[in-house]
């Protein structure tokens, strides 16, 4: 795939409420030698070191909706900033009480000029978590689906059930960690990079809103 400058829309990438409860971020730089995949413009020498965004967020609904809400990958085209197409094309085996799972999809991402898919591996855990895996998952490594933007990308949504009162209560908690294929898009992500993690989990709160009802905000 083709490298591409970062355009400013980059959140859309992470694939992917009504109180913030925590928001974190974290990054460094690493030395390693420089990947042969090198895209255009990068620094020899200087590899990014993987970064990490997490936020944390209280719903008033119930958490077995809202996990369906997150492991309905088909439906990310309808909420997710700049994604202009979201495919499931791989199931799992039927599990016990007969559902499949997603276990691959694409992610298409636009805006302008800027046209970039992400093929992310998808982990379902029912009723818990939904983690979605683009490139290597090991520093400084590229899998088979890494992007011109990022070497790993690893988004996972996890929800639990809080005991009431008020009742329905859930606790939806979204972490990203991510690496860029090139140091020039972190140094330009720095200044944004801890309002994407609130901005993804802001976008899923009005589509449980539009899709389970406007329920009282906690």
């Amino acid at each position: 795939m083709a490298a591409r400058t970062l355009p400013r829309p980059f959140h859309a990438a992470f694939a992917t409420p009504s109180r913030i409860l925590t928001t974190s971020v974290s990054s460094a730089y690493s030395s390693q030698p420089p990947s042969a995949r090198r895209p255009f413009f990068s620094l020899p020498g200087a590899t990014p070191a993987t970064q990490s965004l997490t936020a944390t967020r209280i719903l008033p609904y119930p958490h077995a909706p809202l996990y369906e809400l997150i492991a309905d990958v088909d439906s990310y085209v309808q909420f997710v900033p700049y994604c202009s197409r979201s495919r499931v094309t791989r199931w799992s085996d039927p599990d016990t009480s007969g559902r499949r799972w997603p276990t691959l999809a694409d992610l298409h991402v636009g805006w302008g000029g800027f046209d970039e898919v992400f093929t992310s591996r998808l982990r379902c855990d029912p009723g818990i978590s939904v983690e979605a895996i683009s490139g290597s998952t090991h520093p400084g490594g590229e899998g088979p689906d890494a992007s011109a933007v990022f070497r790993s990308l690893v988004t996972r949504w996890t929800v639990k059930e809080l005991a009431g009162p008020p009742s329905p209560s859930t606790q939806v908690h979204l972490a990203i960690d991510f690496q860029f294929t090139n140091p020039l898009y972190a140094a330009v992500s720095a200044a944004v990079s801890d309002k994407i993690a609130g901005l993804m989990i802001e976008a899923f709160e009005k589509q449980a809103r539009m899709k389970l009802g406007r329920h009282q905000r906690l």
